[in-house]
């Protein structure tokens, strides 16, 4: 993952998670406060925080960096062969056939 995939201040926050010394890892309070201070930053504007502009800036890139490559989620093709079709699932299902919601479905 990369700087412009996400925040730095988040990626920062996973390498320190994931160190292999479990001393240099946060705590769940460090990671509370941290992930609340980035929320606060992105959602607020303190005039003359350097931080704040940073964090605003870091979530601005990693977001129009997602905008920009969403399509390329989206590009999942079925194979042109695949069938798909519903069946029902038969050790459930005879019990639920006298069932008021089958009696009422949308036809």
């Amino acid at each position: 993952m990369n700087d412009s995939e996400a925040p730095k201040c988040y990626i920062d926050l996973m390498k320190r998670c994931l160190d292999s010394n479990p001393d240099h890892r946060p705590n769940a309070i460090e990671i509370h406060k941290l992930i609340e201070s980035f929320y606060n930053s992105y959602t607020s504007y303190i005039k003359g925080k350097s931080f704040t502009i940073e964090i605003k800036k870091q979530f601005k890139e990693a977001e129009d960096y997602r905008k920009k490559h969403l399509s390329n989620y989206k590009k999942i093709k079925q194979h042109p062969q695949a069938i798909y079709t519903s069946r029902l699932f038969e050790p459930i299902t005879p019990k639920y056939i006298e069932s008021e919601c089958i009696k009422c479905a949308i036809i």
